[in-house]
């Protein structure tokens, strides 16, 4: 028997060796790798009308935290990035105009929107305004998970930031409409560095149904990327930007819709405040 075990253990060693001499090599080149800036060059604050012109009510306000997918990393124009996309959506499919506004920022973990973005949603919009623009949002949507699957953040670390955050978006708007979107897939973006890719899928895993169930835990809509998205790109070929990691308008376009979809179902349209014991 221990004949057997040294050679396989051997082989082992090897196997292990060899892949994490892949995965040093494909860091080094991900170092090397040029990704489009953090900043797209506009700021996401519009004001989106329905496509039909008419309106049948007065204008929704949405709030939008988040990572670099809420700012429009991937795009050339406000109205080709995520929120625009989303507002449009609600905009046509409730007559009304939709004052979005995104306090996201390219690389922002879960951590930094119960430290940071949350606290800045608390505050005037701008220098001349005396009230916040959360605690008056009538949507609410989260955009993040991303950063912490390629960051490894601890589950636990993730799943009390993620409830700092939602929590304190409960409190500040209670009757708001607010939807979380999941980590999306990550197969098939950055196609060079596949192992790290896959490494980043596998932790995911392990978060996802975190946030699904501190989305339930608030009466929030959950928006699962990860598998609505493919079933509206398949057979695309346009879906990533330049950089081969951030979506393009298709990519975009795909989101929106899952996200708008997750709202408008009976989670979506719930306006549930917490628990009482907190649990």
């Amino acid at each position: 028997m221990d004949r057997l075990l040294v050679p396989l253990a051997r082989l082992v060693g090897a196997a292990v060796g060899a892949f994490a001499g892949v995965i040093a090599v494909q860091l080094m080149r991900m170092r090397r790798m040029q990704f489009l800036p953090g900043w797209p060059g506009f700021w996401i604050n519009h004001v989106v009308h329905p496509a039909g012109g008419a309106t049948a009510g007065p204008r929704l306000r949405m709030a939008i935290l988040g990572d670099s997918t809420t700012v429009g990393v991937g795009v050339a124009q406000a109205e080709h990035a995520l929120p625009h996309l989303l507002a449009q959506r609600i905009a046509d499919a409730e007559a009304r105009d939709v004052h979005v506004v995104s306090y996201g920022w390219a690389g922002a973990r879960v951590s930094d929107l119960a430290r940071s973005q949350l606290p800045r949603a608390l505050q005037p919009l701008r220098a001349t305004e005396t009230e916040p623009f959360l605690p008056g949002a009538d949507i609410i949507a989260v955009v993040i998970g991303a950063n912490d699957a390629t960051h490894n953040t601890p589950p636990g670390r993730f799943r009390d930031d993620l409830r700092a955050t939602l929590e304190g978006i409960r409190r500040a708007a209670p009757t708001a409409r607010v939807v979380l979107a999941g980590i999306p897939a990550f197969r098939g973006a950055l196609p060079a560095l596949e192992p790290l890719i896959f490494l980043a899928d596998q932790y995911a895993r392990l978060l996802r149904p975190i946030g699904r169930a501190e989305a339930t835990r608030i009466g929030a809509a959950y928006g699962d990327l990860q598998s609505g998205v493919p079933r509206l790109i398949a057979g695309r070929q346009d879906v990533l930007s330049s950089d081969n990691f951030h979506p393009s308008v298709v990519g975009y376009d795909a989101w929106a819709e899952v996200i708008f979809r997750a709202l408008q179902s009976p989670a979506g349209g719930t306006q549930a405040t917490m628990a009482a014991d907190g649990a």
